[in-house]
């Protein structure tokens, strides 16, 4: 049994060893991530960010999703982190959270959702996973990130 909730300042240390223990992410990557639930935890009523964390039933923080509206648009958000515990992937913790995030985006009247990742091999896992639950990828930056690092950008039309 799991729930998904907003994060709370309890979490905040959960959802760092979460985002840091996959691998993915560089130092400053976590930072930028935590920036963003600190934003969000000082901040209730800000629109900007909503951080959730998937709980499971001992309370354990498995999996986490921030996302916002992109301001400059009509009805476009952006999903800004997603990541599941390095020992819970593949449970379909990360399916559930998004198909969260999506129900809460067409909510606040969201059309599209928009994801950014690397084209490093490191995240192929990564990529694959937004390919099955219906992401097509829509652009390709060069070496946006870094050298041979392109950004991808994924689309998710929200029904």
């Amino acid at each position: 049994m799991t729930r998904i909730r907003p994060v709370t300042a309890a979490d905040r240390e959960a959802v760092r060893g979460l985002i840091e223990g996959t691998g993915a992410f560089k130092p400053h990557e976590v930072e930028v991530a935590m920036e963003l639930v600190d934003i969000a935890l000082a901040k209730p009523g800000q629109d900007d960010y909503h951080p959730f964390v998937l709980e499971e039933e001992d309370g354990a923080v498995a999996a986490y999703a921030c996302f916002g509206k992109n301001p400059m648009t009509r009805s476009t958000f952006d999903l800004y982190w997603l990541a599941t515990r390095a020992d819970r992937m593949g449970k379909g913790y990360g399916r559930k959270i998004v198909a969260f995030v999506e129900e809460e985006v067409k909510r606040k009247g969201g059309k599209l959702l928009v994801i950014e990742t690397s084209s490093k091999e490191s995240y192929g896992s990564t990529r694959e996973f937004y390919i099955k639950i219906g992401c097509t990828l829509a652009a390709q930056l060069p070496d946006y990130y870094d050298e041979g690092d392109d950004k991808l950008i994924y689309l998710k039309p929200i029904r």
